[in-house]
């Protein structure tokens, strides 16, 4: 069977996870309010704050599912740092015609961040599906540093749009780094998701002074970093984006990025693998790049060869046991566009 078919029924199964099991089920609303229970509809609760101490305060030992009303959500971020092991789903309802969108309206927000839990050898187990981010300096930050716990995590139908330091006003910082960011975040499954805007600027001038800041490349639509593995990035699409679309870094070994489209996407490449020169960073190995569909980077045309591309030393971090490591990048099946 093909691969990305068998990751396509697998995250079927697990959206189909909370239906078949025992689960605690919350609702949120942009018209609740979080004084209320949660517990229905009619109760809902208005933030991702409030979904947050609802559950710390509960401690469901269940799967969690939050059930996210259509409309607009203004100006919400968290810190979420309750995992039980069980799968906790933010997601539509059934039958929702539209996406909730979580408007961060330009201000310097990041979304959504993955805080410590009370057991880092507890898998996270976060699914966010089906929802709209925007307006956001940083998207979804699945930057736990503690490891393990940070694997297991699920990102299926999203809009990621307008995302970065353009639309934030350079707030909190200029140099905006992703719209999706992992660190030492594993086995994870980002699928059908877009990724429309990502930006820190357009030019190199990015505050029209005449300096050359160019702080275009620092940013990603997907950066993993730091010991991020056995990911799976399929079926996206990525469009407007000023820096690579996705970045690995520092020992992120193993990943599979397949049947992807770019468009407009990537200042230097697609994708690309990335240590410093100098350092103890190690470079990352064996990530697969599939059967993606390659249209001109954000700048134009790529250079020859350059649709992927590693930089920094291969052989950092070699144990010197005489072994052969596999390629840093194993690219396959390219359509060019």
């Amino acid at each position: 069977m093909h691969l990305r078919r068998k990751w396509a029924t697998l995250c079927g199964v697990l959206a189909l996870g909370p239906a078949l099991v025992s689960a605690t089920t919350l609702y949120m609303s942009p018209s609740g309010s979080d004084s209320n229970t949660g517990t229905s509809a009619k109760a809902a609760l208005k933030t991702l704050k409030g979904v947050l101490a609802k559950v710390t305060a509960t401690k469901p030992t269940d799967a969690v599912d939050i059930v996210v009303a259509e409309g607009t959500f203004t100006s919400q971020s968290v810190i979420w740092n309750y995992f039980n092991g069980q799968p906790i789903t933010f997601a539509p309802p059934t039958g929702a015609t539209t996406k909730p969108i979580f408007d961060g309206e330009g201000t310097g927000l990041t979304w959504f961040t993955m805080g410590d839990s009370a057991d880092a050898a507890v898998p996270t187990n976060l699914h966010l599906i089906g929802l709209t981010v925007t307006n956001y300096w940083l998207g979804l930050d699945l930057g736990r540093n503690k490891a393990p716990g940070n694997s297991y995590n699920e990102v299926r139908g999203m809009l990621f749009e307008r995302v970065g330091a353009f639309y934030t006003h350079g707030l909190p910082n200029p140099k905006g780094y992703a719209a999706l960011r992992l660190q030492q975040s594993s086995n994870n499954t980002i699928t059908g998701n877009r990724f429309h805007g990502v930006k820190n600027s357009n030019a190199a001038d990015s505050d029209g002074d005449g300096e050359n800041e160019d702080l275009t490349g620092y940013i990603h639509a997907i950066y993993a970093a730091h010991n991020s593995r056995g990911n799976v990035i399929a079926d996206n699409e990525f469009n407007q984006v000023t820096g690579d679309a996705v970045r690995t870094r520092d020992g992120s070994d193993d990943n599979l990025i397949e049947g992807n489209r770019f468009i407009t996407a990537g200042k230097y490449s697609a994708y690309s693998d990335w240590i410093a020169d100098t350092g103890d960073e190690c470079p990352s190995h064996g990530n697969r790049f599939k059967d993606n569909t390659v249209g001109d980077g954000y700048f134009g045309p790529f250079k020859t060869g350059f649709v992927t591309h590693v930089y920094g030393p291969d052989d950092r971090c070699s144990d010197g046991g005489g072994g052969t490591l596999p390629a840093r990048i194993i690219e396959t099946g390219t359509v060019v566009q």
